[in-house]
């Protein structure tokens, strides 16, 4: 076998071609992933568990709490219910308080506190029949905890409130604005969806990439999802809906399928992103064809045309993707 020089820049192709080649072994090979940073090593694997196991413990202990009180509502007054949630709220803010703000401890108490915010007034509205809406709870959740989101500046967090904040929209949409509707797939609700995400996910872009601890772009790819969901939504309704159809959810369409590709493309190339683009792309290029089918009377043949459509496209954003994460690697 002959000697090679490895380096941290490499990536996982070179690693393999390395290896094909036989300039290494197994054994080499391994030690090269780990060396590149994809394989991850023994030190990683540690500090990976225990946060996933103080995120964990965390979880539980909230669900153990809502489920204790749940299981013995008939029995518990209602001041030793509403005690009990607020006395493990006190406590989470507490540790967080009295922690390194930055510490992974303070956070993981600060998600506590977001968590146990909802029981609580959940458990309020039921036992002193407010007479609010689900939307209004989740608003109210989402509104409340917001100050402590962001003074934990963690992107799990972010994840968790950016869900808070679209139930809430789809709630409203469903409850408040027309009554029985479908909350997420009425027009006016993906429109709200997709301005809301989009300026979520600029505002994180702008600022919080640089500012928001935590590692990977999770926050920027979940708004990127709901965008995206809310553009297909306009895009679909517009195409498939003859007689509702209005020019705006085109135009909307139009503004975010090159904006996002824009945006991951040449500004800041992000793989995953372009993904999710890509697999929101496929299907309204699939359904589109689709429609020009059977407006054409061809439906028996659009079943072959849409299968082959969605299997070449697929096909060709693998590779087109591949050949990004390459160009990257080797940049």
């Amino acid at each position: 076998m002959n000697t090679v020089m490895l380096s941290p820049a490499m990536g996982r192709e070179e690693i393999d071609q390395l290896t094909e080649a036989g300039h290494l072994n197994a054994a080499a090979r391994d030690a090269a992933l780990v060396l590149a940073g994809v394989m991850p090593n023994a030190r990683k694997w540690q500090q990976f568990l225990s946060r996933l196991f103080l995120l964990l413990g965390v979880t539980f202990l909230v669900a153990a709490i809502g489920f204790f009180i749940a299981y013995n509502w008939d029995v518990m007054g209602r001041f030793a219910k509403i005690g009990l949630l607020e006395a493990g709220l006190v406590a989470a803010v507490v540790v967080a308080l009295r922690g390194d703000r930055e510490s992974l401890m303070s956070r993981a108490a600060l998600l506590a506190a977001v968590t146990l915010t909802g029981p609580l007034l959940a458990f309020v509205g039921q036992t002193y029949q407010t007479g609010a809406d689900t939307y209004e709870l989740f608003r109210a959740w989402a509104l409340l905890v917001l100050p402590w989101v962001i003074v934990a500046r963690w992107r799990p967090l972010w994840c968790a409130w950016l869900l808070l904040a679209n139930l809430w929209l789809a709630l409203y949409f469903g409850e408040a604005w027309r009554p029985l509707a479908t909350s997420f797939f009425a027009m006016h609700a993906a429109l709200a969806h997709l301005v809301f995400n989009a300026a979520f996910l600029v505002l994180m872009e702008a600022w919080g990439s640089a500012r928001v601890a935590g590692s990977g772009r999770t926050v920027e790819r979940l708004a990127l999802v709901f965008a995206l969901l809310a553009a297909s939504v306009l895009y679909l309704a517009f195409l498939l809906d003859n007689h509702e159809r209005q020019l705006w959810q085109l135009v909307a369409a139009i503004v975010v399928f090159p904006g996002v590709w824009a945006a991951y493309r040449l500004w800041r190339v992000d793989v995953a992103a372009l993904a999710l683009w890509s697999f929101a792309a496929i299907i309204a290029a699939v359904v589109t064809l689709g429609k020009l089918l059977v407006e054409a009377h061809a439906e028996t043949a659009a079943f072959l045309f849409c299968g082959t459509a969605a299997i070449g496209l697929s096909a060709w954003a693998a590779s087109w993707l591949r050949g990004i994460h390459r160009d990257m690697e080797t940049a």
